[in-house]
């Protein structure tokens, strides 16, 4: 049986290392997605509020 969020950890901390390496690839897909990459964003180098801007976007999601 999976768990219904693969990004939950059911370890303590962060020994989940399946769980926190999706975390780092969802954050990574969405500062690529933003741009953020490039120098003349103007939160270049920042992955500060990416999950929140975009959580209600993608399928699946129940957040208002």
């Amino acid at each position: 049986m999976e768990r219904p969020d693969p990004m939950i950890p059911c370890k303590p901390g962060a020994e989940d290392l399946p769980a926190m390496r999706n975390r780092v690839t969802w954050l990574e897909m969405l500062f690529m997605l933003e741009g953020r990459d490039n120098p003349d964003h103007p939160q270049c180098g920042l992955f500060t509020g990416l999950h929140k801007k975009h959580f209600s976007t993608f399928p699946g999601t129940d957040e208002n």
